[in-house]
């Protein structure tokens, strides 16, 4: 199911792009093939017009439908929409190291994180295998006011900058029901612009905490920022290490992957590299 992003927008989606996207969504929160009837009822979509688009993404190669088993699964022509991105991304300009090598450090779900619009979206992540996590989804957005991601991409910005954001927040309603304070806000940014990283414990979920570092570069314009997640009880009294792990990590990054070296690559290379990466 698509992230609940809090309260109703006053900004909405065209209804048949979102029910395409939250279709695709379901199958890869459930991971497996499935019936009509179980992708309407989950979606909570009519009938009628479940089945129509339905047929229409068979139509355009974009679903598999098995008349023995009358059920739908993706094809891979969905994979490959986006594999392009995650090899230009990660492969190209070194995140999957960094983001390996902190979670080689840690043991903490490592997240790499833009910003898109108001909102961060969690573009790569590792998750570790112990039970001490609740992991995002891939893709996921939240508000930027409601993220420590998003507070330390606006500790990076000028203070009419992060007004403008608030402002525009509050007016579109993203999230009324947690409102924050415009002086509670540049509060948290100026103890991230003199720390270095935000550190929000039991946010947005009670028990639940992670610290971000803005990168200070840019993808195609795009600011960048790294997190690591986890419990509070685990991350709380290790702050400061990790801490000095993450402030390392990034200064190695950097010497091994200087930003002026990164040219946009190849699309071939970069395939071609995913899928050496994958064997």
């Amino acid at each position: 199911m698509p992230q609940q992003l809090g309260g109703e927008m006053k900004r909405r989606p065209v209804k048949s792009a979102s029910r395409t996207f939250e279709v695709l969504e379901l199958f890869r929160d459930r991971r497996t093939p499935l019936r009509l009837n179980e992708i309407y009822s989950a979606l909570g979509y009519p009938q009628s017009s479940t089945t129509n688009l339905l047929k229409s993404m068979v139509i355009e190669g974009y679903l598999n439908y098995n008349r023995a088993t009358r059920t739908y699964l993706p094809t891979l022509q969905v994979a490959s929409l986006g594999s392009w991105i995650f090899s230009h991304i990660a492969l190209a300009n070194g995140y999957h190291w960094l983001i390996d090598e902190l979670f080689r450090l840690t043991d903490e779900t490592v997240v790499l994180v833009t910003q898109n619009d108001l909102f961060i979206q969690y573009m790569m992540m590792r998750v570790p295998d112990h039970p001490h996590k609740r992991p995002p989804n891939t893709g996921e957005m939240r508000l930027m006011l409601d993220a420590s991601s998003g507070m330390a991409l606006m500790s990076q910005m000028r203070d009419r900058e992060i007004d403008k954001i608030y402002r525009y927040s509050n007016y579109y309603e993203l999230n009324p029901g947690q409102r924050i304070s415009l002086p509670d806000v540049m509060q948290h940014i100026r103890w991230i612009r003199h720390t270095g990283y935000c550190y929000w414990p039991d946010h947005p979920v009670p028990g639940i905490g992670s610290i971000a570092m803005p990168l200070g570069e840019t993808l195609h314009g795009i600011p960048l920022v790294i997190g690591i997640g986890g419990t509070t009880e685990r991350l709380s009294p290790r702050r400061a290490e990790l801490v000095e792990i993450m402030r390392n990590t990034i200064t190695e990054f950097r010497l091994r992957y200087p930003q002026e070296d990164r040219p946009a690559p190849d699309l071939d290379d970069c395939l071609d590299e995913l899928a050496i990466a994958a064997e």
